[in-house]
Parts: structure tokens; sequence; C-alpha cells
């Protein structure tokens, strides 16, 4: 049985990686404007009032073809789904009407697998905004001039109308006492974390993103929820 969003979103609070790709890996995303578009709707999903303010966004990063984004929710993962069916909706809508064309614009679902402790969240976070490094697009020292990326921000101190919607995650607000001392300290951060781990390739797709005890109790409950699913699917199945 498939795993559904839900059962692997089960904790009434959570902090996930979320990232979609254009259909057929097109750079539909290209264009400066549709970037902004993307944007646009992904604010317009943060208020809408069925989000009721129980999704946060952390941290994000567009790029061509694709797009990454690190979320919270709270009160279950409905909310969270909610957001991906207003903002996603909206701009698959707007994107169509703006080029004349119907049709998907995401190649399938987004996908948010869940993330354990505050040192892997960190670490999810420079993935994302190391994401233009990687793709050999900016130097790092260049990056915080990548506009359509959350580095300026938590770097920085860059607020526009797209970092104001951040909400800093627990781990950054406590780097330092004041501003300027969390800025120096995840600025030295990300560049360890470039040494360690862009070389490497490494990338955060599984189902849960965390220490390996922690994944082990995660999917050992998933495993279960859904063979109880299987077992309650096949004693209401007529013989």
């Amino acid at each position: 049985m498939r795993a559904s969003r839900f059962s692997i979103l089960s904790s009434p609070t959570g902090i996930v990686h979320l990232f979609w790709k254009c259909h057929n890996s097109e750079y539909l995303l290209n264009l400066p404007n549709v970037k902004k578009l993307f944007f646009d709707s992904l604010i317009f999903g943060l208020k809408h009032r069925g989000t009721d303010n129980r999704v946060k966004l952390h941290a994000f990063c567009l790029m061509g073809n694709h797009v990454h984004q690190q979320m919270s929710f709270e009160g279950g993962a409905q909310a969270l789904s909610h957001y991906m069916r207003v903002a996603h909706g909206r701009f698959g809508r707007l994107f169509n009407t703006l080029f004349r064309r119907s049709g998907k614009v995401a190649n399938e679902r987004p996908k948010t697998p869940l993330i354990g402790d505050s040192d892997s969240q960190m670490r999810v976070h420079f993935y994302i905004e190391a994401n233009p490094i990687r793709a050999r697009m900016v130097k790092a020292e260049k990056l915080r001039f990548y506009i359509w990326n959350s580095y300026r921000y938590y770097a920085h101190g860059e607020v526009d109308d797209w970092t104001a919607v951040l909400t800093p995650p627990q781990w950054y607000m406590e780097l330092g006492t004041n501003s300027e001392d969390r800025r120096r300290a995840y600025r030295k951060l990300f560049r360890q974390y470039l040494v360690q781990a862009v070389s490497t390739g490494q990338r955060y797709l599984t189902r849960f993103i965390g220490t390996a005890l922690w994944i082990k109790s995660r999917e050992d409950a998933l495993r279960d929820y859904l063979k109880s699913q299987c077992i309650t699917r096949d004693r209401a199945t007529p013989s």
C-alpha cells in the first residue's frame, strides 16, 4: 500500500522539506516574472483563511525547473495540505492563463518528507539555500545576490516583500542573543556546510530526515500503520 501524506505526517506538528519539479523537468520557472508569480501565490496560500496561520515558511529557493521550501505545520497536516492546494492551484491557473496553455505545471504532487531534530532541520535548510551553488549558477560569495533564496535574509538581514513572510526557526534564534550575532554565526555554519556537504552531492529526498534511530522509529510506525490499514481493508472486503 502506498503511504499517504497524512500517514507520514501523522504528528500534530512537524517540519517538512517541500519540493516539486516542473512537468517533464521543463524550465517553466526560468523567467523572473514567473518566479514572482509563484511567490505571490505562495504568500496567498500562507495568508489564506483556511491555513489560519498554522503553516510557516522557514526557507525557500526557486530554481528554473524546481522549487524547495522548508515549512512547519501545526494542528495536523491538513493545514499544510490546504496551503499547497491553494498556493499551487492558484499558481497553476495563473501560469496557464499567462502563457495561454493548459495541463500540468508540476510533474507530480509535491514531496514533503518529515524532518526530525534541529540539526537535521538546519542541514536541510542549508541544502535548500545552497541549490544555486550546487547548480553552479552562482559562487558562494555571490549567493546573497540570488534574490529567489532565503539565504540573504538569514545571512545578511535583507527584508523585502518575500523574505518578510519568513519565520526564523528555533535553531536559528538560538545562534545568538541579537540579530548581528545570529547572522554572523549563520554565515560561519553555512560555510562549514558547503565544505562538508555540497561536494558530496548530499540530497534530502527520503520520507524521513533525521538521526538513524529516529528514522527507524518513524519507518516502523509507518509500517505498522500501513499493515493495520491492510488488515482493516481485507476485513471490509466481502468474501
